[in-house]
């Protein structure tokens, strides 16, 4: 089962008022997505996964690859130089809700997305697009 008022791509931008790194997680409605992270000091990793919601108000992401390394900034962090990279094989299970709030030093309300538990390193996310962003391939613009 998948809850359509997740699909989109989703960015901790908004709320990372005061941190060194942003998080982003894509969520298509075919099940498949991504998730990546990156920081100021240059690093980042990508990851991508499928998902579900095994109950009403819980999200379920499989991971099947990630990359990690050093990047250079846009949304999937692009990955330069990979450190490392492979299977992955770790479940995030966690409670979710979708509500329209406010972020820190945002003038409007955005459609954001509250997690239990952290993905990427981050627990708030608001959403970005609704289309369903593609990874690109790493090293292509």
């Amino acid at each position: 089962m998948r809850h359509e008022t997740l699909v989109g791509l989703w960015e901790s931008g908004p709320y990372d008022y005061g941190a060194l790194e942003s998080s982003w997680v894509c969520l298509r409605s075919d099940g498949t997505g991504w998730s990546a992270w990156a920081n100021a000091a240059g690093g980042a990793s990508v990851s991508r996964l499928s998902w579900s919601c095994p109950e009403d108000g819980v999200l379920e992401l499989r991971y099947h690859w990630t990359a990690s390394g050093s990047g250079r900034p846009s949304t999937p962090p692009d990955l330069v130089d990979i450190d490392e990279e492979g299977p992955d094989d770790t479940l995030v299970r966690t409670c979710f809700v979708v509500r329209r709030d406010t972020p820190p030093l945002v003038d409007s309300p955005v459609t954001s997305l509250h997690l239990d538990a952290a993905v990427e390193s981050a627990h708030h996310f608001a959403l970005v697009a609704r289309d369903e962003t593609p990874l690109r391939r790493q090293g292509s613009s």
